[in-house]
């Protein structure tokens, strides 16, 4: 009997076999009780996911198809379950010479630096950054 079951498909949505999860900070606050979302018990940690799809409700994915997605719609919880439910507006496909490793941090750890430095920062070729942690 599994104490959390299996994922069911739904509209719009595709399930994806597990290969990484990203671990990120927010993980490790959720997992104390200390994150400002906080999932009903039982729960499976994990923000971002990357692997395969499995099933697909919706004509942009495929069985097959090599994804990184973010659980943020589902309360950002599940990456580390073997199948993840994920609405497909979270999904992203991954080219196959990328490794599905390299996209299992994305993000909370990618895009949020991305966003610091690019946007908020407006940083260039010629600009000097210090990163500290």
């Amino acid at each position: 009997m599994d104490i959390i079951p299996k994922p069911i498909i739904e509209p719009n949505h595709v399930i994806i076999e597990t290969h990484y999860a990203g671990i990120q900070y927010p993980d490790a606050l959720q997992a104390q009780g200390l994150y400002q979302v906080r999932p009903r018990l039982p729960y499976i940690p994990g923000l971002d996911v990357t692997g395969v799809v499995i099933e697909s409700a919706t004509s942009n994915f495929s069985k097959g198809d090599r994804v990184y997605a973010t659980t943020t719609q589902n309360g950002g919880t599940g990456a580390l379950a073997e199948q993840t439910l994920v609405s497909a507006e979270s999904v992203y496909k991954i080219p196959d010479n990328v490794h599905l490793s390299e996209c299992a941090n994305l993000g909370r750890n990618f895009f949020a630096s991305f966003h610091s430095l690019k946007t908020i920062g407006e940083i260039d070729e010629n600009s000097l950054v210090l990163v500290d942690g």
